[in-house]
């Protein structure tokens, strides 16, 4: 009887699972225990590339949606699990771009990869209108709504406490922004450190909100130190600048840029350009259908990376389809859409979600750091857990498959993913920081050597470093003015050193990321009359300097 009993558990554990297609399709397993949540041993927005249109936190008239020329019957596909199309709400952006070139546009189409390879039929929905994409999301796909949701990690960790109803999920990366949130600022302004006392419009709880939070952060600023403009639009913003009625504005592409240029003296501070791990966006599905559904997220993400993989090695296969599929796109800017962000691939994805082992910025590090920002203005209360947040069940069940297709897991270390064309550590010195972070590291009397307790201290600016992966960072030792000018500039420049060899070391950064400067006593933020003055001279100051 107990064989019979694991016999008919057996046949019943594999009727979930999809059968495998003629070419050798996804035949996912999927464990009943806990998906991989582990604790770390340590450890536009959618913002409009579209002149027209922009995803808003706040509210916002929805765009149109184009519909798609198909052909036959397409327009009644349907996956066999559901009954209907997998439903999924997206926005005017560029970071969709692999998965509609994998679906053929907006609609399910026969002659797609999700429906030829995967048997999926997919339908997007191009919802700028964030609540109505949220209400779509409660709503469910069965009801109308939809299955599936973006997000930015940031955002979501603002919005998880108000879908615990729906025990959303994120489940896949679909982009980085690169160059899409920006801050322009007056000509005055050439640091973080110059917006204290100034006007800064932004759309609350934003990504572009978000980014000003974390900019100030890093610069061991207050949120109070700056009077801040909320609009209902990170495009209010951007007018808001363009108008001078602020001394800066955080906002979405092209907005921002365009801000900053029709303003004399106005320029752009910083860009996830430069802050290229900083805003993450992920799909996240709800905890229903995720749980009865697994094996069509798995077919999903499939056809989606297998789309990532054609648009990365050739991005203007993607420019039809994104004209297509928004409105007032053209091919001039679906090409600049697709230049703000990054695809990540299926193992880029492993290490995101940290599968493949611990990242500087993975998505628990940000879900947590965006928790702590949105708690300290009390948007939130409580903390939630990044893990209980999101599964990496359906990315590991894929992975025998995804090697198979994509080849085996090798992905460029994170931290070398930039290359920097400069050589020489002095170059760059004297150039003006976007945000300057200062930390006290101890170093014993005329040596320049570690201990573990400051290499800990370290860890902390290797993030930043990774954050603005694309950025140089300048690493300034500083002493105070006890003993000879000329020793002092060479211990100062000795320590500035080790601290680069370290994280060169630990964390894999390229040393031409680096600018090594000796300040000495000549660069003091206290009075060296006195031990505590003294003290807070001796020091080590990180800047981010941009390209």
């Amino acid at each position: 009887m107990v064989f019979l009993g694991i016999v008919l558990m057996a046949v019943a554990v594999w009727q979930l699972l999809p059968s495998p297609k003629k070419d050798g399709g996804v035949v996912p397993s999927f464990s009943d225990g806990a998906d991989g949540d582990k604790k770390k041993s340590s450890k536009k927005k959618k913002k409009s590339s579209a002149k027209s249109s922009s995803k808003n936190a706040s509210s916002k008239k929805s765009s149109k949606k184009k519909s798609s020329s198909k052909k036959g019957s397409s327009s009644k596909l349907k996956t066999a699990e559901l009954g209907r199309p997998l439903k999924v709400a997206i926005v005017t952006w560029g970071g969709y771009a692999g998965g509609l070139y994998a679906n053929k546009g907006l609609e399910p189409d026969k002659d797609s990869i999700f429906w030829e390879d995967y048997d999926l039929a997919v339908e997007f929905r191009v919802i700028d209108d964030y609540p109505a994409s949220r209400a779509a999301f409660k709503l469910g796909g069965d009801k109308g709504g939809v299955d599936i949701m973006w997000a930015t990690v940031d955002s979501y960790a603002l919005e998880y406490p108000s879908l615990k109803d729906q025990n959303p999920r994120a489940f896949m990366q679909y982009d980085w922004s690169r160059g899409g949130d920006a801050i322009a600022v007056t000509k005055n302004i050439r640091t973080v450190a110059d917006l204290k006392g100034k006007r800064v419009a932004v759309a609350e709880g934003t990504p572009s909100h978000y980014f000003a939070l974390y900019l100030l952060s890093q610069a061991d600023m207050r949120t109070g130190d700056v009077r801040w403009v909320f609009t209902d639009s990170a495009v209010e913003a951007a007018q808001l600048f363009r108008q001078k009625r602020v001394d800066a504005a955080v906002s979405w592409s092209p907005d921002v840029y365009l801000a900053a240029e029709d303003r004399k003296g106005g320029h752009i501070l910083a860009s996830t350009r430069d802050a290229s791990s900083l805003i993450a966006d992920v799909f996240v599905a709800r905890g229903d259908f995720a749980k009865k559904h697994p094996e069509v997220l798995a077919r999903f993400m499939m056809g989606w990376f297998e789309g990532v993989e054609k648009v990365n090695a050739k991005p203007s296969r993607a420019y039809k389809y994104l004209q297509d599929s928004f409105e007032g796109v053209d091919r001039d800017t679906a090409k600049a859409m697709l230049k703000d962000v990054k695809l990540p691939s299926y193992a880029e994805n492993l290490d995101f979600f940290e599968i493949s082992g611990e990242q500087l910025r993975g998505y628990d590090d940000i879900f947590d750091e965006a928790t702590g920002l949105w708690r300290s203005l009390g948007k939130i209360s409580g903390r939630a857990r990044a893990s209980k947040s999101r599964s990496t069940r359906y990315l590991k069940a894929i992975r025998k498959e995804a090697e198979k297709r994509f080849g085996r897991v090798e992905t460029k270390a994170p931290t070398r993913e930039f290359n920097f064309d400069f050589s020489g550590s002095d170059k760059g010195a004297d150039k003006d920081p976007i945000l300057t972070k200062r930390i006290s590291i101890f170093f014993p009397s005329g040596k320049s050597t570690l201990d573990d307790n400051q290499k800990f201290i370290l860890d902390g600016a290797a993030r930043l470093a990774q954050t603005f992966g694309a950025a140089r960072m300048r690493v300034s030792g500083n002493t105070d003015d006890v003993g000879s000018r000329k020793n002092n500039v060479r211990l100062s420049r000795a320590r500035a050193q080790a601290v680069v060899d370290y994280m060169v070391r630990a964390h894999n950064f390229p040393p031409d990321k680096f600018i090594v400067v000796g300040n000495g006593p000549d660069n003091p933020i206290a009075d060296n009359d006195t031990d505590e003055g003294r003290k807070k001279n001796r020091r080590t100051d990180f800047e981010i300097v941009g390209r």
